[in-house]
This record gives C-alpha cells, structure tokens and sequence, in this order.
C-alpha cells in the first residue's frame, strides 16, 4: 500500500456518501416541471420533462435517469469519480474528458468532448461542477454541473454547448444500496433534429447509469482508502492511514 492525498476538489464531491439514511428526502421537482417515465429496463428508470421551458431554454431538452445498487464498498465510487481518464468508458457518448484549471473557489472545470456520426458535427461541452447542500435533508448532497462556455477559444472541430445544467446526486438507503439520480438540462446547439437529441438523451441516462453501476465493481477499484473520508469500505484501516493501493 502507498500514501495518497485525495484532492481537494473530489473531497468535495463525496460528503454525499456521509451519514444515515433516515430522513433523506428526494430533491423536490414540484409543478412545473413534471417527468414522464420513458424507460424502465435493466433496474434504470428514464424520464423526460413534460413541462416546457421559458425565454432561452423553452427550447432545451431535459432527461433524468435514477438506478438503485449494492455498493458495500463506498471508498470505490470516489476511485472512479477521480479517474478522469475512464469516464468515457461509463459516461455515455462522452469520448474525451479533459481536466482544466480549477476554479479560484475550488470548483472543478472540465471539457467533455462528444463524437457524433456524419453528417452530425461533434460537440464540446465546457462545464464547472460544484458540492450544493440540500437545504431540508442535511445527509443529501448533489454535484451541480454548470455550463462555462467561455472557459476555451472557439474550437473549429466542435459544436460548443451554449447551454447546459446538470446534476448527480446520491444517497444512501440502507443494507450497503444507495440510489443515483442524474439529471441534465441542454440546449445541444447546431442543427441537431428535435427527435434525435431526444433519443440520444434517452440513451444516455440510461447507459450512464448502467456503465456506473457496473464500473463501482470493478477490481481496480476496491479496496481503497481516503483519509478525511467517513465512508464504509473493507479498505478502511481499523486506524485511520493516509493509504490506498494503486490504480
């Protein structure tokens, strides 16, 4: 085993793991917007906003996908969370992630690059994440993704992404499961047909979330440990070490 100094911007992504699930409440979607259930397969549930937008965004797509999975070992989600390298290996049709400049307050900025097939452009997006705490539910927090278009020049081989919200949330339910919710709001920019960014958001949310659960089981990824990190894990030292294993 070798020391390891977890960075500070993934400690800020995994207090969300931290507490009981008693009094954990879902993030409140109240009227408008509504979701519609559009997927149910493979234990990932797939739903669409049936509310319409207003001013700019009237014309962004919005989708939401949930998955609930045993994950005894808590300390391997930070490990994936961190790879940067194997994202698109688990987030869909992202084929590039490029890790920028943190932001002065802490935040994480990074570019995601997505390869769509001719004669559809490929598209870029440049977005900032940051920990938001859930005002009624002290145990629930959710990673907020912001759109930063302006972070990088105007890139000739990419669509940039003019709009785009986002969040992952997960929480805790008790007998080592937890539940994910994803959520993404955009405007994919160029000439993208309604019908097929429709479809590509589907498929997303879903294998998104698939790719996730498989990849938190993956070998390379157990059996680690961050200090800092009150999280359940066979990793965990009885005494608390600054250690981890190697990727």
């Amino acid at each position: 085993m070798r020391k390891s100094v977890l960075p500070l911007p993934m400690v800020l992504l995994l207090p969300l793991l931290v507490g009981s699930a008693g009094g954990v409440a879902p993030v409140s979607d109240g009227p408008p917007p509504l979701w519609s259930l559009i997927s149910d397969r493979q234990q990932v549930r797939v739903f669409r906003q049936s509310g319409t937008g207003h001013g700019d965004d009237r014309h962004d797509f919005a989708i939401r996908g949930t998955t609930r999975f045993a994950l005894r070992d808590e300390y391997a989600l930070v490990a994936v969370l961190r790879d940067y390298a194997a994202y698109p290996q688990w987030l869909h049709f992202v084929t590039e992630v490029d890790e920028l400049a943190p932001g002065a307050d802490g935040s994480r900025r990074l570019r995601f690059a997505t390869r769509l097939p001719w004669p559809l452009r490929d598209r870029e997006a440049l977005l900032e994440s940051r920990l938001v705490r859930n005002a009624t539910a002290a145990d629930q927090v959710t990673v907020a993704l912001s759109n930063r278009p302006g972070l990088l020049p105007p890139d000739p081989d990419y669509v940039r992404v003019p709009r785009l919200h986002g969040s992952l949330a997960f929480r805790r339910l008790g007998d080592d499961r937890v539940e994910v919710d994803y959520r993404l709001r955009l405007d994919p920019g160029g000439d993208l047909p309604a019908w097929l960014a429709r479809l590509l958001l589907r498929d997303a949310a879903h294998f998104t979330l698939r790719r996730l659960r498989a990849a938190v089981r993956q070998p390379r990824y157990q059996g680690h440990y961050y200090s800092g990190l009150e999280l359940r894990g066979p990793g965990r030292p009885a005494r608390a070490e600054n250690v981890t294993k190697p990727q």
